[in-house]
């Protein structure tokens, strides 16, 4: 739609308060190398790219360029790609038009299969050392908040977006978040801009929009500062947020210098401290947060549990199990399976989320290339196998054999195990079969386990194996 100009109203938003949010914004290693704008051709981007063109025209601004990302939702979405590339071509700007595929997986809302989308393409033609600037404002904030607090989120939900977040390569920026939609209009009707209006904005069957079209209006009318109280209340939750991660931090030094958490340490905590340090522990080892429902599953059975017990907890994406006083998480699902498959030397043999096993170059240590006469194959742990470890004279099951090196239970089963013709020739990284094991100053080949995960018990308190 086009806009014309407004009457003389003083401005809230101009583009030398927009500069002082950016500076508030910026992370403390200084400005980035250059600005990228997320390109929507709505007013509220569309009212950033200006502004920020208007002060690179002044001078002193970083290298400006745009990228629109056209999810092919809408009839007309090639026509708004037009205008983003005629806008940003009008003001001197570089506009990137990136086409991806937005459509919804089965149980997934089609906002966040297009927002998925669009952020993967950013975030994939973010330069090193740029900063993504997004439109977010001050009422993003404010329905962004009611919307987990209806959903039931926590502090974090109530701290709201923040003004600056590590992003791809760079950095995302939100410099509008002190400004409100209605004073972004009001700079746009002045400057008299065009931009677009997404007819899907106007549909209440999504969340956000009934909350903008049906809530909001009612609130403001009581409340008119609804909008900056909330961005105020969001800064003072980051505060805590912050404090609060500190602190777990702290705990989860003190209890735990290794990949597996200790329950006596654990139980040596109040409740809530209990909560937070299992929080911290998870993020540490990279998993998806449990429900709270099912984070107090896992501190009632990892203290409640009988010590012959081996409790587990899931949840989508992870498993923790307690085994011998500690507790021991995992990723689950599709990408820590595994298949067995035969094994190139000369390459990596996955095993999803569980790494990969290479074969090294050695020379007396691990396999006698000369014994290596039939192609290899990994599997996992071949039920009734027996095995004969290097140095030894007896053949032993081995399943026991395992027991006896302190592999932890749930590990035994899909152990990867190296076959050579018809016979185990390597168990893992663990240890070789005398049949198959190098002499002394011997070629061979030392299977190595890239990203292991914890194997033993006694790997439990020793500092965490990279990956």
């Amino acid at each position: 739609m086009a806009c014309t100009a407004a009457g003389e109203t003083p401005l809230s938003f101009t583009p030398q308060r927009l500069r002082a949010a950016l500076a508030a914004a910026l992370p403390g290693g200084g400005p980035p190398s250059a600005l990228c704008v997320a390109l929507s051709g709505g007013l509220d981007s569309t009212v950033l790219l200006a502004a920020l063109a208007s002060l690179r025209d002044a001078g002193g601004l970083s290298p400006l360029r745009a990228v629109h990302v056209d999810h092919g939702l809408h009839a007309d979405s090639a026509c708004w790609s037009g205008h983003c590339a005629g806008f940003a071509g009008r003001l001197g700007v570089p506009c990137e038009i990136v086409r991806v595929t937005a459509a919804a997986a089965p149980g997934e809302s089609p906002e966040a299969a297009a927002r998925a989308a669009r952020y993967d393409a950013l975030a994939g033609r973010l330069r090193a050392g740029e900063a993504l600037l997004t439109a977010h404002h001050a009422d993003d904030q404010l329905e962004g908040v009611l919307l987990q607090w209806l959903r039931g989120g926590g502090l974090s939900a109530l701290a709201g977006m923040r003004a600056a977040v590590p992003f791809a390569a760079g950095w995302q920026l939100r410099p509008l978040l002190a400004f409100t939609r209605d004073e972004l209009r009001a700079w746009a009707l002045h400057r008299g801009l065009e931009w677009l209006e997404d007819p899907s904005n106007a549909d209440p069957r999504f969340d956000r929009n009934y909350l903008r079209l049906e809530v909001l209006p009612a609130l403001r009318r009581r409340w008119p500062a609804a909008a900056r109280t909330v961005a105020r209340v969001a800064r003072q939750a980051v505060e805590a947020l912050e404090l609060d991660a500190a602190a777990a931090a702290a705990d989860l030094a003190s209890v735990t210098p290794g990949q597996a958490l200790a329950i006596a340490s654990l139980a040596g905590l109040e409740p809530a401290r209990q909560r937070r340090l299992l929080r911290a522990w998870l993020r540490a080892r990279r998993l998806p947060p449990p429900s709270a429902a099912t984070l107090e599953a896992l501190r009632r059975d990892a203290l409640a549990a009988a010590p012959d017990r081996v409790p587990v907890t899931r949840w989508p994406g992870a498993a923790v199990r307690r085994w011998r006083g500690h507790l021991y998480a995992e990723p689950v699902g599709p990408a820590a399976a595994w298949s067995a498959g035969a094994w190139d030397p000369a390459r990596p043999f996955e095993l999803g989320a569980l790494g990969r096993l290479e074969l090294r170059a050695a020379r007396g240590v691990g396999l006698s290339r000369s014994r290596l006469a039939a192609p290899l194959q990994v599997v996992p742990r071949p039920a009734g196998a027996v095995f004969r470890p290097a140095g030894s004279r007896h053949r032993r099951d081995l399943r026991r054999w395992l027991q006896q090196q302190d592999v932890l239970p749930w590990r035994r089963a899909t152990l990867p195990v190296v076959i050579c013709g018809s016979e185990i020739a390597a168990v893992a990284d663990l240890g070789c079969d005398a049949r198959f094991a190098a002499g002394p100053g011997e070629d061979a080949w030392q299977v190595v386990w890239i990203d292991r995960p914890l194997l033993t018990s006694q790997e439990a308190v020793a500092p965490a194996r990279g990956g």
